[in-house]
């Protein structure tokens, strides 16, 4: 009888997994070029204590210009092409990698101009930052690469 209790409990496990809320990572967009054109805008919508993830494509010694605007205090970093993004134990990404000079964390970045050092995916994080937006804003990314 005793074994027979710990395999229904293996077997039910997994189901009381799937009866509880699963938070995701949000979406990671992609931002791409018109034809003729090196500057794409993507217009988003931060929650408090949210954070939106964008890859742009760029090749080294080009030339990136991000910047963000918003009535709300947004801000960017912009991670090198070795980054990984996770999901944290709370649920969050967990970003792992290194940040572009001027581009991490704790630059409260709003626009940045630099030269990429290698070909590959950059990741953009928008993000509310210490004293982030207390309701859903509205903000617009621009990303240029040259």
């Amino acid at each position: 009888m005793k074994y027979l209790s710990a395999l229904i409990a293996l077997v039910l496990l997994p189901l009381a997994a799937l009866g509880q809320g699963v938070t995701t990572l949000p979406p990671m967009s992609v931002i791409t070029f018109n034809p003729g054109s090196n500057t794409a805008t993507k217009n988003g919508q931060m929650v408090p204590g949210g954070r939106d993830l964008y890859y742009v494509q760029a090749k080294a010694g080009q030339t990136m210009n991000v910047s963000v605007a918003s009535t709300a205090p947004i801000a960017f970093q912009v991670y090198n092409p070795a980054a990984t993004v996770a999901r944290a134990a709370d649920g969050s990404p967990l970003i792992t990698g290194k940040t572009l000079p001027d581009a991490g964390p704790n630059d409260n970045a709003q626009a940045w101009v630099g030269a990429i050092p290698r070909d590959g995916k950059y990741l953009i994080t928008v993000s509310g930052g210490p004293s982030g937006p207390v309701a859903p804003t509205p903000y617009s990314l621009t990303v240029s690469v040259q």
